[in-house]
């Protein structure tokens, strides 16, 4: 026997008791209903889970739905596209059975092709590899690694294996006299945060559609399980990490510094402080997060292996569901934004990019240099 459920965020203490059904080693903060609400409100389109059951097993899917007709097309009634939140998505899922997965997907199709939706975008979990649950189904793509820490190890064995110039700069910072502080449930520093987070867009002249305003960055203190970590040069806030911490995972979701004081090395301690405090407290891995683009000597990943030699894979996923409507809409993208056909062809949601705006795919990507901060001496 089945059960098919679709929840918005009006259902989302049923949403959450679904997601709590998973094996625990798989539950992580993209897939609970207080992370979708986060980026509903910030505006990125309507949160919806969908669930499949069949006896024991289980499978969750949250997305965020769009219509395609705001965009300006001219369509014969309303359709729409889904995709995950900002971050990690995909299924979820307590079985790997290929007749579990092939119900999963007779069922998904089905809901999307009665509500006219016409595309489908994910962003698998590197440390889930739940790429795997769709093989098949979606047409996957290999993208970059990403980087983590096994914290199956002490902190004196993973700091051992940090890279030379990592100790260095650690010993820099202690040599001029930074200190770390980390903050749970109280947030004293979140008012820095914001403003490091707004002079560093400024600085890399970024215009993004991930661009967070105040009211966003109050919702993501208030309402998501965060650890911030502060870097300070006599009392003054210069580096801050913002932590999503849920059950085994801790993840760097947001990370900036003030440019002036690089050279005091305080990034550095703020990823070596992360990594202590998810040593000391439990946390079996420590997402790091991957480069700003696909190049194996991508300056950010670079970075980041310092840390780390562990990396894991991450793809992207896509479908489409109406060829027709699909084909249609694209064609009328392509002929009003020309010069961004280019650009974007191989994306699956081309038709979102009407104006030549970044989309930032990495945690903390657009608010560090790093092939300037590597340079510093």
């Amino acid at each position: 026997m089945h059960n098919i459920h679709l929840f918005s965020l009006k259902e989302r203490n049923k949403w959450a008791e679904c997601f709590n059904k998973l094996p625990s080693s798989i539950q992580d903060v993209y897939y609970t209903p207080e992370y979708y609400n986060i980026y509903e409100k910030n505006g990125e389109g309507d949160a919806r889970c969908f669930v499949y059951e069949d006896g024991m097993n289980i499978a969750l899917y949250p997305f965020m739905m769009n219509n395609v007709n705001v965009l300006g097309y001219e369509l014969d009634e309303s359709y729409y596209d889904i995709q995950g939140a900002y971050g990690y998505n995909g299924v979820v899922t307590s079985s790997y059975e290929p007749l579990f997965i092939k119900k999963f997907y007779y069922e998904l199709q089905r809901y999307c092709l009665s509500n006219n939706i016409i595309a489908e975008f994910t962003r698998f979990h590197p440390l889930l590899k739940n790429e795997e649950f769709s093989r098949g189904y979606l047409e996957i793509n290999y993208n970059r690694p990403t980087v983590y820490i096994d914290l199956i190890n002490s902190y004196n064995v993973i700091y051992e294996n940090f890279a030379h110039s990592v100790k260095s700069n650690l010993k820099k910072a202690k040599e001029n006299n930074l200190s770390a502080s980390i903050y749970k449930h109280e947030y004293p520093y979140k008012k820095e945060f914001i403003e490091m987070y707004n002079e560093t867009m400024k600085r890399v002249n970024v215009i993004s559609k991930n661009a967070y305003d105040t009211n966003f960055f109050e919702r993501t203190f208030n309402n998501l399980p965060i650890i911030h970590f502060v870097i300070f040069k006599d009392n003054m806030p210069i580096a801050s990490a913002i932590c999503l911490a849920h059950n085994n995972y801790l993840h760097i979701h947001l990370e900036v510094s003030r440019k002036e004081y690089w050279y005091l090395r305080p990034n550095d301690l703020l990823i070596k402080e992360i990594i202590q405090y998810g040593s000391d407290n439990g946390y079996t891995k420590i997402h790091l997060g991957g480069g700003r683009t696909v190049s194996p000597d991508d300056s950010l990943l670079r970075f980041k292996k310092k840390f780390s030699n562990l990396t894991s894979d991450f793809y992207i996923g896509g479908k489409i569901y109406d060829e027709k409507v699909y084909t249609n809409v694209c064609k009328q993208w392509n002929d009003r934004y020309q010069h961004l056909a280019n650009k974007y062809k191989n994306n699956i949601l081309k038709y979102k990019f009407t104006d030549d705006i970044n989309y930032i795919q990495e945690d903390s990507d657009h608010l560090f240099d790093y092939d300037k901060y590597l340079l510093k001496k």
